[in-house]
């Protein structure tokens, strides 16, 4: 019996699992109408300001739960640090003239506090708020201000836990994106060994890619899917998922390493400028046919993170091919040949980092036999 396929989801479910800023979007609008409609009923100063209250729902509202916590209290924080810096200032009633400068001069300073993270600018921000806003009852206009920034807070926490997000499918995309990026350097540094000479420096410098910034948004992407793992029940039936992508990243940012440190011993040892080079005429054929293979093990990788098997032995065949070559050449020559042997190593070591570990046990095994 034909089990029924799984349901393709539809739009709107692709839609805000590829783009977590939409359901931020309605979290935030949720929360500030909230946070509006309750501060209504609250009586005291909270009545003579009632915006502030969407303002602190606005400003909790994130995509984790540990992260809404996170910059509620630092909002909280940088707001009740502003607001004293401010009151101080009203209660010496200094003119504007001197006031203002002097709160926003120590309200930069303070914000410098790391602990206070992406917020810190709402420490001279609130103090020019008291100073200026709340002149004629800063004692209330202070316990409004930051009340309110709370309560408004503490709403967007509970808005963020009720409406939790697991923002899997960017940390995915971003893992997909390095993985192009490292395959595109690969081919680049094969199509430079294509040619009957090696390439100039120069030559070089035009292929080779600049990786760190799609490093560090990979990093980011796969951080902020692991942090919004904390206190979401929503996790648990994505468990393996997220494992399987923090299992990509690390696997990943090594690979990094290593095509990185790839190019910058080919671009140092195999150039036209060179009388004696790594690789030379004879391996610099099988080097292109094992670099072009790995980069085909990287555009092979699924979903779940596993390359295509024929690719896999297709890229193993090519490098014991490479590896042949290195030994023949030392049996004809008294050269130690190290760098080519740290060529052949590095695109090795570079394809374990791709291929199952025990895949790549299996070869190394049979390479040592």
């Amino acid at each position: 019996m034909e089990l029924p396929s799984r349901p393709r989801p539809g739009w709107l479910t692709r839609t805000w699992a590829r783009h977590p800023r939409v359901g931020l979007a309605l979290k935030a609008a949720v929360a500030a109408a909230i946070a509006w409609a309750l501060v209504q009923l609250l009586p005291g100063p909270a009545a003579d300001y009632p915006y502030y209250a969407p303002l602190g729902a606005l400003l909790a509202t994130t995509t984790s739960l540990a992260g809404s916590a996170r910059e509620s209290a630092q909002t909280v924080g940088a707001v009740a640090l502003g607001a004293a810096i401010g009151l101080l200032a009203d209660l010496v009633d200094a003119p504007n003239l001197v006031g203002i400068p002097v709160v926003i001069g120590v309200g930069v300073l303070l914000s410098g506090w790391r602990r206070l993270g992406s917020v810190r600018s709402w420490v001279p921000t609130a103090a020019l708020f008291v100073l200026i806003f709340g002149n004629r009852d800063p004692i209330n206009y202070v316990a409004g201000y930051v009340g309110l920034i709370m309560f408004g807070a503490l709403i967007g926490i509970a808005v963020t836990a009720l409406l939790p997000q697991l923002p899997l499918a960017p940390a995915q995309e971003q893992l997909a994106r390095l993985r192009d990026v490292l395959a595109d350097q690969l081919d680049d540094l094969a199509d430079g060994l294509s040619g009957e000479l090696p390439p100039t420096r120069d030559e070089w410098a035009t292929r080779t890619h600049t990786i760190d910034p799609v490093l560090a948004q990979m990093r980011a992407a796969v951080q902020e899917s692991d942090d919004a793992r904390r206190g979401n029940l929503r996790a648990r039936r994505h468990q393996q998922d997220a494992e399987r992508q923090y299992t990509q990243a690390r696997a990943l940012e090594r690979l990094t390493l290593l095509v990185e440190e790839l190019t910058q011993l080919l671009a140092e040892t195999e150039r036209a400028d060179q009388d004696q080079v790594s690789l030379g005429p004879a391996m610099r054929p099988p080097a292109c046919e094992a670099l072009t293979a790995l980069a085909a093990v990287l555009r092979s990788v699924d979903q779940d993170a596993v390359a295509d098997p024929d690719t896999t032995r297709a890229a193993y065949d090519a490098l014991h091919q490479l590896a042949a070559g290195l030994r023949a050449a030392r049996r004809n020559t008294d050269e130690d040949l190290f760098a080519a042997s740290s060529v052949v190593v590095a695109i090795r070591r570079a394809l374990a980092a791709v291929v199952p570990r025990e895949l790549a046990e299996q070869e190394a095994r049979q390479q040592g036999a």
